[in-house]
């Protein structure tokens, strides 16, 4: 009676010292905000949460099928800090290389099959790419979906149609502008677990992803007004840092971007895009013969 005794007292502490547990309510904005902020990085401002992706380029020309042309692979580095407003600043920069379809390895040339010409490769390297999360009087309501009711997976689909000024004017750049407005979008598909969104104890939650834009051609390409554009699928989830990041991609980041090892400090803005850091590398546009091959 005693030992019972004993059993039981041992399995009450246990139980009154877990972590709290507050069930998540898809239909609470509060709860929403909390949930994407777990998810996407940390409740911790001093962690720099690390997203990696990897996939492929596919060309789509007109009356074609699509056709894979290179693969890429990178990462986002992120923190999270709270305003007093309530919303949070994502505050993060980015990095991304293309890599040889067949071999796998990064490459910093490209023979073009569209143009025939070689392409001097810009690798992305955004930063800031950054977002304010919970804007007040915005009531925040997310597309979460579960499999079933026992299933711990949440899903939640995000969708973001682009257009905008294109920051390289056909005028001035017109071997690498594809028109005066960018056109594109860009759609994610998120997956967590309610149970760590619901733990109080975890700072940050799993994520696995799925990741499809729709773009014009890539500044570097050289492709200009020519029909067309590019498809990128890729799939990606949460590591536990640099160190879990491919052996060429570490070597890359030490020797040019030691900085990305960390995300930003401070909040600011504009972003950089594709677009503007061409720009910055390159202030004067291409006005060689843009024509390209009849597809």
């Amino acid at each position: 009676m005693i030992r019972l005794t004993l059993l039981l007292s041992f399995a009450l502490s246990v139980v009154l010292a877990a972590p709290a547990q507050a069930a998540f309510d898809p239909k609470d904005s509060d709860d929403n905000l909390h949930a994407l902020v777990k998810m996407r990085c940390s409740l911790d401002a001093s962690e720099h949460v690390v997203s990696w992706w990897k996939g492929s380029i596919f060309v789509v020309l007109p009356s074609k099928a699509p056709q894979s042309i290179m693969g890429f692979e990178g990462f986002n580095i992120c923190r999270m800090a709270k305003q007093d407003d309530g919303s949070w600043q994502f505050i993060s920069r980015e990095l991304s290389f293309y890599r040889d379809l067949k071999t796998g390895e990064l490459i910093d040339t490209w023979e073009n099959p569209l143009s025939g010409k070689t392409n001097e490769v810009l690798h992305v390297a955004n930063d800031p790419v950054n977002s304010v999360f919970g804007a007040p009087g915005r009531p925040m309501l997310l597309p979460w979906e579960s499999g079933t009711s026992t299933d711990d997976t949440l899903m939640m689909t995000f969708n973001v149609p682009l257009t905008y000024p294109n920051p390289l004017s056909p005028t001035d750049f017109p071997a690498e502008s594809s028109g005066e407005m960018y056109v594109g979008s860009e759609h994610f598909m998120f997956f967590t677990s309610r149970k760590a969104l619901e733990d109080d104890s975890l700072m940050q939650a799993p994520s696995h992803y799925g990741w499809t834009r729709i773009g014009p051609w890539l500044p570097w390409m050289k492709m200009g007004t020519a029909p067309g554009h590019l498809l990128y699928i890729a799939q990606g989830s949460k590591l536990d840092g640099i160190k879990d990041l491919p052996t060429d991609m570490q070597a890359r980041i030490e020797r040019d971007y030691p900085e990305y090892v960390r995300a930003p400090e401070a909040w600011s803005k504009p972003n950089e895009t594709s677009w503007t850091y061409y720009r910055k590398k390159n202030p004067v546009g291409d006005h060689q013969s843009t024509e390209q091959n009849d597809h």
